[in-house]
Parts: C-alpha cells; sequence; structure tokens
C-alpha cells in the first residue's frame, strides 16, 4: 500500500526539480550595455556579461559604413586552453547608405550549403532556419553544421536590419556545446538587443 503512494510522490518531486531548473535564468543584472557612440548608423544596443571582452573595429576605407564588432567570452568551448584566446561571436554593421550590401544575396548564401573551400570539395549542412521577434525587431537565423575530423561544429548566421543598418551576427560553438552555458548566455545578448536611445 505505501509503495502505491510512494511513486506518485517521486513522480511530482521529479516534476517539481525539472519545472524549477528550466526556471533558473541567467541573471543579467550586472552585464553592461554595449552600443557605438562614435556612429550614428550603429543604432543597436545589447547587454554583454562582464567577463566577456568586447572590441570593434572602424570602418576601413576599402568597406566604408562596415562596423566590425567582436564578441568574446571566455571560453568558446570546453577544450580551449587558456580564456579568450578564440572568438567565436562576430557582429557586423552594415550603414545604409554608407556600406555595400546585398540582402538578397547574401540571405540566398546563408539559407543553403555553404562551400567551405575554394575546390568546393567541402560543405557546411544547413540543419534549419527560423526566425524571432526581439524588442520589434525580426532576426532571422540560419544553424549550419561543419563536419570536422576534431568534432563537428554549429555555425549560426542571424540577420535583421534596422532603419539604419543591415546587421550580420556568426556565432560558432562546438556542435556537442551548442546549448552549453556560453552558448546560452549568447542567446541572452540576442534577446538584449533593442534600438539604441
Amino acid at each position: 500500500m505505501h509503495k502505491r503512494h510512494f511513486i506518485p510522490s517521486i513522480m511530482i518531486l521529479i516534476t517539481i526539480l525539472v519545472l524549477s531548473a528550466c526556471n533558473q535564468g541567467i541573471d543579467t543584472s550586472s552585464w553592461e550595455k554595449f552600443t557605438i557612440q562614435e556612429s550614428p548608423g550603429f543604432d543597436i544596443e545589447f547587454l554583454v556579461p562582464p567577463d566577456w571582452e568586447t572590441n570593434y573595429l572602424l570602418p576601413m576605407e576599402t568597406a566604408p559604413g562596415q562596423w566590425k564588432v567582436t564578441l568574446r567570452p571566455p571560453r568558446c568551448s570546453s577544450d580551449q586552453s587558456a580564456d579568450y584566446e578564440e572568438d567565436c561571436i562576430t557582429l557586423t554593421a552594415y550603414v545604409k547608405g554608407e556600406a555595400a550590401f546585398e540582402e538578397d544575396e547574401v540571405l540566398a548564401l546563408i539559407s543553403q550549403n555553404i562551400s567551405l573551400s575554394q575546390e568546393n570539395n567541402a560543405e557546411s549542412i544547413l540543419m534549419g532556419q527560423s526566425s524571432f521577434d526581439v524588442n520589434g525587431l525580426t532576426i532571422q537565423r540560419f544553424d549550419h553544421k561543419i563536419p570536422s575530423a576534431t568534432g563537428d561544429v554549429q555555425l549560426s548566421y542571424y540577420f535583421f536590419q534596422t532603419d539604419n543598418a543591415y546587421y550580420t551576427i556568426m556565432a560558432d560553438f562546438p556542435y556537442d556545446e551548442r546549448e552549453d552555458r556560453t552558448a546560452e548566455q549568447f542567446q541572452r545578448v540576442l534577446q538584449s538587443i533593442t534600438i539604441a536611445e
């Protein structure tokens, strides 16, 4: 008789633990706001974890209106040998009216398998595409899997635009770690994107 009551109690306890684990989000209260003040065309801002490094390059003469931002978490993968030695997230802004950017060509390229060599003997595998809304912006996502002898990689491309610029984000993580803590933090960075005030 006691066994029958014991099993449902265990099931309820497991359900509560699973639900509470799902509700434990990442605390972003100490995250820092990032934007580029020097460029009025760079019209977004977002939150970055305090232990991430951010760096951006001024547009080159050969690429006017193009701002490249590197987001560097301490570790992009669990087998990284030292902190901050790898770049795995790059955001590029193309200011409208200044930078050359062909939206249709870019979307056509990233929405299919992508050649990874000049000989066309290796290519990424498009695993899926989706879109989601963040603070009034629609972000398109394209996930690619890159087979590798040292471990497969998930390469994700994101695209969105504002009144002033087109934005692309490229993020790569080991395929087996695509939902680990760093990747989860990156998703929170994406969810914090908003138009700069």
